[in-house]
């Protein structure tokens, strides 16, 4: 899936040592109005706009106005652009066509006085209906966007895989390094549901691996996402870590076996933000368990719910390896996952608050 973002960039008067903070906002998830404007300094929007399958640009005018008024100039604005597969295929594989959409691209951020655009295509070469020549036709692409941008002084944002997996075959590293100012690397997502090939629990976004894991298991952490990513050849300087604010649930077959890697029956998609675990958390229903290798916590119940999450501890963990490896910044996904009405008892958006403490200290 292809989503182009085209985002709001806010700079803020902040230390000389401070790192940049990246937030995904999901259009109304939460209320433009209790958007954390003071927490974030740059904002990519998404779920406004997409590709069509002849891969011609569509885009919701009427939520890009009103964001766009809502920040009254003060941000730069982006849109999320989003297709199939296959549509981003069709359109990188011509170049007349990458034209044609570039320049209706830099027309949109013209008219709704935006700043910058996002990529986000899950994934190049990988997918199931991915084509081989993706890799090579992504890096093309990204060189004439990057023209048609430049030239109006619009900024080129890549956000791309965490597992070291995909990561190696999918992109032209090199096109990347060249053309992108900012890459966001989604260091969560490394273990997901599936009935026939996972049925078991894991960490959405571990920053070590655990004792037991090796091979590909073991560089399903944040760690190898980012030493790869690395050792690709990709810059320090425009590499941004990414940090979840959302959860993924389980049900387990039986609360009886609850370690990590213990089978599952099914995901419980229903529950994954962060109110509704610091409440179960909370509940003294609930056992919480601190994982020391991997830096990330996880709870479970009698129940069976079994829950990946983040907290004050695992994001300390990860902003500090973030700090020394030097990297460009940080993004969040998502804002709307944190828990901005205050439910729990720790103040509106405590995460990102976390992370936003810790990125200008």
């Amino acid at each position: 899936m292809l989503i182009l973002i085209f985002c709001l960039f806010f700079h803020l008067l902040s230390p000389i040592n401070s790192l940049p903070v990246v937030c995904y906002y999901i259009i109304n998830q939460p209320d433009p109005s209790l958007a954390p404007t003071d927490l974030c300094d740059n904002f990519i929007l998404i779920n406004s706009a997409h590709i069509s399958g002849g891969g011609a640009l569509e885009y919701v005018a009427e939520e890009l106005e009103g964001f766009g008024h809502l920040f009254d100039g003060k941000r730069e604005l982006y849109v999320t652009i989003t297709s199939s597969n296959p549509s981003f295929t069709f359109l990188t594989s011509n170049t007349t066509l990458i034209h044609e959409f570039t320049k209706s691209v830099c027309q949109m951020l013209k008219s709704f006085n935006l700043n910058g655009v996002d990529i986000d295509w899950e994934f190049p070469v990988w997918s199931r209906d991915a084509k081989k020549i993706d890799k090579s036709n992504f890096g093309t692409f990204l060189r004439i966007l990057k023209s048609h941008l430049q030239i109006s002084g619009f900024k080129l944002s890549v956000a791309v895989s965490g597992p070291p997996t995909i990561s190696r075959v999918a992109y032209d590293v090199e096109a990347l390094a060249k053309y992108a100012d900012m890459v966001q690397i989604m260091n969560y997502d490394f273990h997901v549901f599936n009935r026939y090939s996972n049925p078991l629990v894991g960490f959405n976004a571990p920053l070590h691996p655990m004792r037991a894991e090796i091979s590909v298991l073991g560089e399903m952490n944040s760690e190898s996402s980012m030493k790869t990513w690395l050792d690709l050849g990709l810059p320090k300087n425009i590499s941004y870590f990414g940090i979840p604010t959302y959860a993924r649930a389980y049900q387990l077959l039986t609360h009886y076996l609850h370690k990590p890697y213990s089978p599952a029956i099914r995901s419980r998609p229903e529950i994954s933000n962060y109110w509704d675990v610091c409440i179960f958390s909370k509940s003294g229903y609930y056992t919480n368990v601190w994982n020391h290798n991997a830096q990330a916590p996880y709870l479970y119940g009698k129940d069976g719910l079994w829950i990946s999450y983040e907290n004050q501890q695992s994001i300390l963990a990860k902003m500090a390896f973030a700090r020394k490896w030097g990297v460009g910044g940080v993004m969040v996904y998502a804002v709307g996952s944190d828990d901005y009405h205050g439910k729990c008892g720790y103040g509106r958006y405590p995460l990102l608050t976390k992370i936003s403490k810790l990125a200008r200290s």
